[in-house]
């Protein structure tokens, strides 16, 4: 497989280049998904009503996964005094279209409610009420052939994320504080939504940070409007990560065709330094040991409830642009076919939740105090 193929997150990425073998076909097949039709968006599905709870994941005041916590860890939403603005990843494989179903019923919905709203949402319910909008994000084979069915399917997708911000600002957030936070394709389009919807807007006077995860974020996204954070209580700036372990495969993200959303467009990355924020230490290129881990996710969790946290999981270190960690081999709870090639982008909140969840909470106070 050519090493050209724009591919939205590292995970992904890696696994497209290293379809290999005769094991390989199934992943094969469900990485390459192509629609049999151009992008139009008259073929796209019904947009949502952000006005109606139900095109929501995650609302404060309704039961959700965005709720849950890890053991020996208390919900602080109820009490929050700032809110978070959460967009979801890639969660939707299939062929029938550019852009998903927003109220699609089936695995796309499953993965957001049991995979992404507990393990990466739920971070920030100690610091925040937690608004996660549903949205027809742009299927996989999007990030595969940039073309212009890609940028009309991610075009999409974000103008239903900007009318669900526009709804959270104006009907929902009650002129709080609030953090931008998201993964994989939901960080492409809150690098967008910070673009034309909150830099140079009065609504940076309401902004704690971004957590941009997951997503290759240029150094040069916004560094005079919206910096690196430096430290762990620096407000109105942004943090970003991609987690890989030592021996990763070479990532088709520097690669000359894939794209980012940058200067009022999506455009080829090419060699652009990507953000890197370690969360271990919440220093921009920075490395920080096992021992400053407070504690580690798994990915392996029981239904009704999250696990204990596991505290001094790994030490991380950036380098080049990538968040390194320490170990090289799977370990139970944070493996998949994907980690054999080098790429924990799954677990990129998983990894460092309890870091997460603390800094979220020291940057609102931070906030607060600056007021």
């Amino acid at each position: 497989m050519k090493k050209t193929i724009s591919v939205l997150f590292a995970a992904l990425m890696t696994a497209a280049c290293s379809l290999k073998n005769e094991d390989d076909t199934g992943l094969a097949r469900r990485l390459l998904l192509k629609p049999d039709h151009d992008f139009s968006p008259d073929l796209a599905p019904p947009a949502p009503d952000y006005a109606n709870d139900d095109a929501w994941a995650a609302l404060p005041g309704r039961e959700d996964n965005a709720d849950q916590t890890p053991e020996g860890v208390e919900n602080g939403e109820e009490t929050a005094r700032a809110d978070v603005f959460f967009i979801h990843p890639t969660t939707y494989f299939k062929k029938d279209g550019w852009n998903a179903p927003y109220d699609d019923s089936g695995e796309a919905r499953m993965s957001v409610e049991n995979g992404t709203l507990r393990g990466q949402a739920s971070v920030f319910n100690g610091c925040c009420r937690v608004f996660a909008p549903r949205y027809r994000q742009a299927t996989l084979y999007t990030f595969f052939a940039f073309n212009e069915n890609s940028k009309g399917a991610l075009d999409l997708a974000y103008r239903d994320v900007a009318a669900a911000f526009d709804n959270f600002v104006h009907e929902r957030n009650d002129g709080r504080p609030f953090i931008i936070a998201s993964h994989s394709q939901g960080s492409y389009h809150a690098m967008r939504l910070l673009e034309e919807r909150v830099m140079g807007a009065d609504l940076m006077d309401r902004l704690v940070a971004v957590y941009a995860v997951g997503g290759p974020v240029p150094e040069a996204f916004a560094p005079d409007r919206l910096p690196p954070c430096s430290d762990a209580r620096q407000t109105r700036c942004i943090v970003g990560w991609n987690t890989v372990s030592k021996n990763a495969e070479p990532d088709p993200r520097r690669d000359e065709h894939a794209l980012i959303w940058l200067d009022g467009e999506y455009q080829p990355i090419a060699m652009r330094p990507l953000l890197c924020v370690n969360p271990l230490n919440w220093k921009a290129g920075g490395a920080a040991p096992a021992s400053d881990n407070l504690g580690a996710l798994s990915g392996k969790q029981e239904p009704d409830a999250l696990s204990a946290p596991l505290p001094r999981l790994t030490g991380a270190r950036c380098e080049n642009g990538y968040l390194v960690i320490d170990f090289d081999k799977d370990i139970d709870g944070f493996k998949s076919r994907l980690t054999k090639n080098g790429s924990y982008h799954v677990f990129d909140y998983n990894l460092f939740y309890m870091n997460i969840r603390a800094n979220a909470i020291d940057r609102v106070d931070a906030f607060l105090e600056e007021q």
